[in-house]
């Protein structure tokens, strides 16, 4: 049973996306903070239950992934019509998932298997979208409000997500190059 769990906390993350969207559409800050902070802690349980107890499958790391580009570009899609980053940003995110999905497609297309796995980079940049996603809401949500520094967190961990965006994406591209 437990080789399970990383699966359902994957497929409850993929349900959870719609939830957070229209909290966030709707500017329900709070509860889209409290969804987001569940997505988060689930993502995180996921690969550590997998890892731990060998449940680690195929299915499971398509779901994984796909968990977590439909709410990144979920999120930053709303966050960009919200107006609560930079446009540039939002466009840097999603371009990126755009990009290693359409690869991974391509390479489907043609009948090429890519075993590509996660790089530190990339698991870091998760990290750091998630982080300023979280951010973000707890931004709105008016907690800090009064604390000056909160913005310089937000700015530094936003030009963090960009290069650390940039820079796995260009790591993914090396090696979908090299498998072609």
């Amino acid at each position: 049973m437990i080789k399970k769990i990383p699966n359902i906390l994957s497929i409850l993350r993929i349900i959870l996306i719609p939830l957070v969207a229209w909290l966030i559409l709707f500017d329900y800050f709070l509860y889209a903070l409290i969804t987001t902070l569940i997505i988060a802690i689930s993502d995180f349980l996921d690969g550590f239950i997998a890892r731990v107890f060998n449940a680690q499958s195929e299915i499971g790391s398509y779901l994984d992934s796909i968990a977590d580009k439909a709410f990144i570009i979920s999120a930053y899609m709303l966050i960009g019509t919200q107006n609560l980053l930079p446009i540039f940003v939002i466009i840097i995110v999603i371009s990126r998932d755009i990009i290693i999905m359409g690869a991974f497609c391509l390479s489907f297309a043609m009948n090429q298997k890519l075993d590509i796995n996660p790089i530190r980079i990339s698991k870091i940049n998760t990290f750091l979208q998630f982080t300023l996603i979280i951010l973000v809401l707890v931004n709105n949500v008016g907690i800090f409000d009064s604390v000056y520094m909160f913005n310089y967190l937000i700015d530094f961990v936003m030009y963090s997500v960009i290069a650390t965006t940039v820079t796995s994406l260009l790591f993914y591209i090396k090696q979908w190059l090299n498998y072609n």
